[in-house]
């Protein structure tokens, strides 16, 4: 069974982990041609990636023991490619869950260079699209208002962090090209797998945020925002990075579903069946 393989973590997850990415990339190369210099720097966004989340991002991502986060995101990353670049997916995810990650250990050493490297990243990651920076602002802030509470001395630093390094980037940027917005283009039928990953995500959702401690709590409420306001921003403003976060929070909780779910041959059958539906989609024999 392909998910046993990653419901517990051993001396081999890390291959296995490695082994699954090197085949999603490839799906991922195969059906057209990408130019050599996007093949080069989403191979690289995605080793880094995946160090990040092996490593200091680990907490997250090895979720009780297992690497089903992993299998469930790499799943994703594949149907986000029937439509969009793989980099713009990888990208986004980096930099949120970096942000996550400094508001959590914010959360825990209180520590004002965690607000500082924050508002410093979140204001440079908005020339990836500049057009979608509001949306990045005001996710990173949703974190760290559901994580570390409403204090105004930290926001107040945080956007003072943004304002230094977007105040002359906003001056070298095209001011019709701030306010523009970013339309995606993804069909609607599209949507239809996110949509029923999202149900499920629900149910999980009130789940782990029953049963869960004060911090798996804050996660289950963050990633709800992934999945909930992502999703919002994807669907009805066209949103790369609204589609991207909510593909980021569906890993989260349809990882902990998959783990929690007491029946393993079922969520195998599953996983399958939307693995299949990926991969049909992705090579045009469903034709959106």
């Amino acid at each position: 069974m392909l998910l046993s393989y990653f419901r517990k973590i051993d001396a081999y997850s890390g291959i296995r982990v490695l082994g699954v990415a090197v085949v999603a990339f490839t799906v991922v190369w195969s059906a057209g041609f990408i130019s050599w210099g996007e093949v080069v720097f989403s191979f690289g966004l995605g080793a880094l990636w995946l160090w990040l989340s092996w490593t200091l991002l680990r907490d997250r991502w090895v979720i009780k023991a297992s690497a089903l986060r992993f299998m469930t995101f790499l799943v994703l990353a594949v149907y986000w490619s029937v439509e969009f670049e793989i980099s713009t997916l990888l990208f986004y995810s980096l930099v949120i869950e970096l942000n996550w990650h400094l508001a959590e250990s914010y959360k825990r050493k209180g520590s004002v260079l965690s607000v500082l490297h924050s508002g410093t990243l979140t204001a440079l990651s908005s020339l990836w699209l500049s057009q979608e920076a509001l949306y990045f602002m005001g996710t990173v802030l949703l974190i760290w208002l559901v994580i570390g509470g409403l204090k105004i001395k930290t926001i107040l630093q945080w956007l003072l962090a943004w304002f230094m390094i977007m105040a002359p980037l906003t001056y070298f940027l095209a001011d019709e090209e701030m306010k523009s917005q970013s339309y995606s283009n993804a069909p609607l039928s599209w949507w239809a797998l996110l949509m029923g990953l999202s149900v499920i995500a629900i149910f999980e959702w009130v789940q782990s945020y029953l049963k869960a401690n004060q911090k798996n709590k804050s996660r289950a409420i963050v990633a709800g925002i992934f999945v909930a306001g992502g999703g919002s921003l994807g669907w009805w403003l066209g949103s790369y990075f609204g589609t991207a976060i909510c593909i980021l929070g569906l890993s989260y909780h349809l990882a902990n579903g998959l783990l929690y779910f007491k029946r393993d041959r079922l969520s195998e059958a599953l996983f399958l069946l939307v693995l299949t539906f990926v991969l049909i989609s992705y090579y045009d024999v469903i034709p959106w």
